[in-house]
């Protein structure tokens, strides 16, 4: 079975994030910043990263994830251009506001890794 790996650290995202993703049939990780690249499991297909929390916005997290052959799905409370570039340059699949990450879910894993 596939996994997705989750940095988020807010309780209520992260619930219903994982809850989405649960409910297709997929594993879900919580990773936290103390969690190293080489601890993903194998079958690691996906991440989803809250880019509102300080210590998981890095391009250095998103650059070793794409490194591991991982898609990658990056939420913040607004999404601006400057940023979203410097985000798809490292490694962003792609990036939605928080307000629409549980409803994008079922689309996106159907999307990136079916």
């Amino acid at each position: 079975m596939e996994n997705i790996l989750l940095f988020i650290k807010d309780f209520e995202l992260g619930s219903k994030v994982s809850s989405v993703c649960v409910d297709y049939g997929k594993n879900v990780e919580f990773c936290d910043e103390n969690t190293s690249p080489d601890d993903f499991v194998e079958k690691s297909l996906l991440a989803v990263i809250d880019l509102e929390e300080s210590v998981f916005y890095s391009v250095g997290l998103v650059s070793e994830l794409k490194r591991h052959g991982i898609k990658i799905i990056g939420t913040m409370a607004e999404v601006k251009a400057k940023e979203l570039k410097k985000l798809k340059s490292a490694g962003c699949d792609i990036v939605l506001p928080r307000s629409s990450i549980v409803k994008n879910i079922p689309k996106l894993l159907n999307e990136l890794i079916s």
